[in-house]
């Protein structure tokens, strides 16, 4: 529907939590995910390990360390034949 506005962020906040539950919990909350919503953590490390497993999984996502010792992840679902498509001439 044209004009219809995404649902607001899933947000979580893991740093407190040691590893793996960041990529645990992260994983287990992304089928939740309403069409159109996106996924954002704070973790306490980079998700090296995590980042192929999404895309496997069909999620898009990007993260970033904030400097101060936390990650910041954004997921949400992605189109894969978008994203495989070959870029246009």
């Amino acid at each position: 529907m044209a004009g219809q506005l995404d649902p607001p962020p899933l947000r979580l906040d893991l740093r407190g939590l040691p590893a793996p539950q960041p990529m645990e919990h992260i994983l287990a909350r992304l089928h939740t995910l309403q069409p159109g919503q996106r996924l954002v953590a704070l973790t306490p490390l980079y998700p090296a390990p995590l980042l192929p497993m999404l895309e496997q999984l069909g999620f898009a996502c990007d993260a970033r360390a904030t400097g101060d010792g936390v990650c910041l992840v954004i997921c949400h679902a992605a189109d894969r034949h978008l994203l495989d498509a070959p870029a246009g001439p």
